[in-house]
């Protein structure tokens, strides 16, 4: 019984370890380094900044300016900056945005309300500089 009860113990430490190493929230640096001077293509829920479900594209400047082409195709112009292990975007367009976490589980990338938890938006792709030609 002692070996059973160990063994079940030693188990579900191994499971918790390996679902925190392949699902974790990325930090301020991991979230600063993967956005600054990329473009992020986006996969959008309802519950985006938007508020509509479709593809769009980000591209967030290294001065902390952004250019979002939403899924109905009209630009928004943003600054963008770091606060803890969130990101938060101010949009001209959409003023006091909650900020959002970023959770990367293997290659998949996922945008969530930092104060909700809820999906915002899967990255589908990255690509250096303003690969959209986005222009203010």
């Amino acid at each position: 019984m002692r070996i059973a009860t160990g063994a079940i113990i030693v188990t579900t430490g191994v499971v918790g370890l390996i679902a925190s190493a392949l699902a974790a929230d990325m930090t301020g640096a991991d979230i600063k380094a993967y956005l600054s001077g990329n473009t992020t293509y986006l996969e959008t829920t309802a519950a985006s900044a938007t508020g509509k479900s479709g593809q769009g594209a980000i591209y967030w400047a290294a001065d902390g300016t952004s250019l979002y082409k939403t899924p109905t195709g009209a630009i928004w112009h943003g600054k963008w900056e770091i606060k803890g292990n969130t990101a938060c975007t101010d949009w001209k367009e959409k003023p006091n945005n909650a900020c959002v976490r970023y959770d990367k589980t293997g290659d998949t990338v996922t945008v969530l309300d930092a104060a909700s938890g809820q999906a915002r938006a899967k990255i589908v792709k990255t690509a250096p500089g303003n690969a959209e030609k986005l222009t203010p």
